[in-house]
């Protein structure tokens, strides 16, 4: 039996204990004025890392609250628990069976599932900053760090294509493309299979600029939007592109998830030139 001393709740996991901690932080929010220590135990993979917590534990009043995917060490715990007389709370295992028994199917027992999917969230997060501080040509000094970086003339899409990117967990800059000026160093001394021209029909640039400029500046004629002049920035940035080996992708008319496809397939041929493995499939995930 525990013997006396200040109580305490042990939070025992195959994996981080962070979804233990959390249920059991916010139960004891119901209990005001009590005085309790919590203590996690994470990445507990075998019986005698869990028999050496559990022989330590016994020594004060200790509740186990505990998230083992796996059975075996389920059963371990449960043992060990009863033998030593310590209270136990199993926090994952009858809602693993209950939901086998709904679902006619096993669990698969692995350690740290809802930690892999908080990474996932994490990088997605950091892809989406990093393609926000990169857009339009900001700190071009941090593109040697990005995944994929865009480049092409004003209003060809690649700010929102860079988001939706981002959002799959690529890290990616874009860079605008000003008339005759050439191409920036900074993207010419990148590997050429990290970057990807975006590319326009002329009619098509021409009309989304007459948009953007009457609600920008209404009323004012500039040679932004003239067609004419618009078919030679395009003539000039392809001939660009072909000059420096950049592919590119011509996006008219196509929904920003076939622009993407398309982009991630540019990038498979070099993946192991330092682009990321794509890892899942669902449009070439970063992994």
């Amino acid at each position: 039996m525990a013997a006396a001393g200040k109580r305490q709740i042990l939070i025992l996991s195959d994996a981080t204990g962070d979804t233990a901690s959390r249920v059991v932080k916010a139960a004891l929010k119901q209990f005001v004025g009590e005085d309790v220590q919590i203590r996690r135990f994470p990445n507990l993979l075998r019986p005698s890392e869990i028999r050496t917590v559990l022989k330590e534990a016994a020594k004060r009043p200790t509740l186990i609250a505990h998230t083992f995917a796996a059975g075996p060490l389920r059963s371990v715990i449960q043992d060990e628990c009863r033998a030593l007389g310590i209270e136990t709370l199993d926090l994952l295992g009858p809602l693993l069976d209950r939901l086998e028994s709904f679902l006619h199917s096993r669990a698969q027992e692995t350690p740290g599932l809802m930690h892999r999917i908080d990474e996932d969230y994490f990088r997605r997060i950091d892809a989406v900053e990093f393609a926000v501080m990169h857009d339009d040509g900001k700190h071009p000094e941090g593109l040697v760090h990005a995944d994929i970086v865009l480049t092409g003339l004003s209003r060809t899409g690649k700010t929102p294509l860079s988001v939706y990117l981002a959002l799959e967990g690529w890290r990616v800059g874009n860079v605008p493309l000003v008339h005759e000026q050439g191409i920036p160093d900074e993207v010419l001394r990148l590997p050429k299979g990290k970057v990807v021209g975006l590319v326009l029909d002329p009619r098509r640039l021409s009309d989304i600029r007459r948009s953007r400029l009457e609600y920008m500046a209404p009323g004012q004629g500039m040679d932004y939007d003239d067609e004419l002049k618009v078919r030679e920035e395009v003539q000039w940035c392809r001939r660009q592109f072909a000059r420096h080996g950049i592919q590119f992708i011509d996006v008219t008319e196509k929904a920003i998830e076939e622009s993407a496809h398309q982009v991630l397939s540019l990038m498979a041929p070099t993946k192991t030139g330092g682009a990321p493995d794509t890892g899942k499939k669902r449009l070439g995930k970063r992994a």
